[in-house]
């Protein structure tokens, strides 16, 4: 427990109907009794109604309600006290004021869910579920933050590390008593191992999806000049985003805007055209369209559909993995019939013929983008791991993967025993039972001040 009592706004900035100070310490209760008259009898968990008053003063503040919630039994393990008052920001912050100057200091970023992890009150992916909360984009981000913040992620790593040290335990036992304690089978090694690695690899196979749902995914419209493609974002969006014309070489930097696909959060980068050129300034955008179809999960390679694809165009999708690829025949109201068109393209998981002019074809486009993602990218799941737990579980498995070879090649237990406690470490640092100050501090910077 610690001996300072912090205290923080813990609600948005700006003009609101309810404006909250948070303190969370041993000096919580004092420091509240000393500002808030009312008829209180100062019981855990109840909301009392009073004023909120200077205690150098005695001016009346404002008028509103004060929770008080006794240690262990509140967010953070400590005595916590929350001032409800009205959302004015500079009577927010008179209160957060008249907090600090009664004995309280300042919160850092994230300070009270750190306290909260500290103290046992909830472990760090659990953490980190709150900010995944705050942030989610989509519905599906919110689900799996929410199952996090549950525990469905924490239980079974929490499982799997048990595991891990009742292999151990039986090795160690076996070499601090060799006498008494028979040496573990190392086909029930093998199994338990296997086991595992198998959960481990289930776990990482969460991550990309995840990504995407919680961060949203990274579309890029990509093509020749003048074949489309500011035309089909501003389709996409719904309202005019990028400027259209019929000059070549009109969108010389990428263009970039939030796009809701069906439920799936993305990012939509339209990009400078792809061509050979002279002039300097777009030769750069043509640069930046190249980092943007790079750093895409996704490309959809507009084409003017009364023309033959360009070779550099072909380039491009010869170098990308076909999921990546979606190919879209803009300007197809031009062609004499559909029977006119080619034969479909095996570079492409996506091939869709539109007039983003005429607004034909956006539905079916967007319908075929959705499938495809469902199917490929975005499976549907309760959890998904981070960046953080991704590279904790790599080192696990390689660490699962060194044992199984140690254990196959015959060599002392004393080696396995090495491999696992390293497993044993890295799920550790994932629900924060064996974690450095370097990444609690990592976790809880990225946290409000006052959350």
């Amino acid at each position: 427990m610690h001996t300072d009592t912090i205290a923080a706004v813990s609600t948005p900035p700006g003009h609101g109907a309810i404006g909250i100070v948070r303190m969370s310490g041993p000096a919580a209760l004092s420091i509240a009794k000393t500002l808030f008259k009312g008829n209180t009898a100062w019981e855990s968990h109840r909301a009392y109604y009073g004023a909120f008053c200077d205690p150098e003063s005695q001016d009346v503040l404002d008028y509103g309600l004060l929770l008080y919630m006794q240690n262990p039994r509140s967010f953070t393990g400590e005595d916590l006290v929350e001032l409800h008052c009205h959302g004015g920001p500079y009577l927010v912050e008179r209160m957060l004021k008249v907090c600090l100057a009664a004995g309280a200091r300042l919160a850092t970023a994230g300070e009270f869910s750190q306290r909260a992890f500290l103290n046992g009150k909830l472990d760090l992916t659990q953490a980190e579920a709150i900010m995944d909360l705050i942030h989610s984009p989509s519905q599906q981000a919110l689900h799996m933050a929410a199952h996090q913040l549950e525990g469905h992620l924490s239980k079974p790593l929490r499982a799997l590390r048990q595991d891990m040290i009742g292999l151990l335990a039986a090795i160690e036992a076996n070499i601090d008593f060799p006498d008494e304690v028979d040496p573990p089978e190392p086909d029930v090694m093998l199994t338990g191992l296997e086991k595992v690695s198998a959960e481990v690899q289930r776990l990482l196979g969460t991550s990309d999806a995840g990504k995407i749902w919680k961060q949203g995914l990274k579309m890029a419209l990509v093509g020749e000049p003048n074949v489309g493609k500011s035309t089909l974002l501003n389709a996409l969006l719904r309202y005019d985003r990028a400027i259209v014309s019929n000059i070549a070489g009109t969108t010389r930097d990428t263009v970039e805007d939030d796009y809701n696909l069906r439920g799936i959060p993305v990012r939509i980068v339209d990009t400078a055209g792809l061509r050979e050129t002279q002039d300097e300034i777009e030769s750069i955008g043509i640069a930046r369209t190249e980092q943007a179809l790079e750093k895409a999960d996704l490309v959809l390679f507009i084409h003017d559909a009364s023309q033959p694809i360009h070779p550099v165009i072909e380039r491009h999708m010869e170098h990308l993995s076909p999921e990546k690829v979606v190919l879209v025949h803009n300007k197809s109201d031009l062609l004499a019939s559909p029977s006119a068109r080619p034969d479909p393209d095996p570079r492409a998981a996506v091939e869709v013929w539109i007039s983003a002019l005429a607004q034909q074809g956006i539905e079916e486009l967007e319908d075929r983008l959705y499938r495809h993602l469902s199917t490929h990218s975005l499976h549907t799941q309760d959890i998904a791991v981070n960046d953080r737990h991704k590279v904790c579980l790599l080192r696990a498995q390689e660490a699962l993967v060194r044992a199984r070879e140690t254990l196959h090649a015959g060599l002392p237990f004393d080696f396995v025993s090495i491999d696992l406690k390293e497993a044993i470490t890295a799920f550790g640092e994932i629900i924060g039972e064996s974690v450095s100050e370097e990444v609690i501090h990592e976790v809880f910077h990225r946290f409000c001040v006052g959350k």
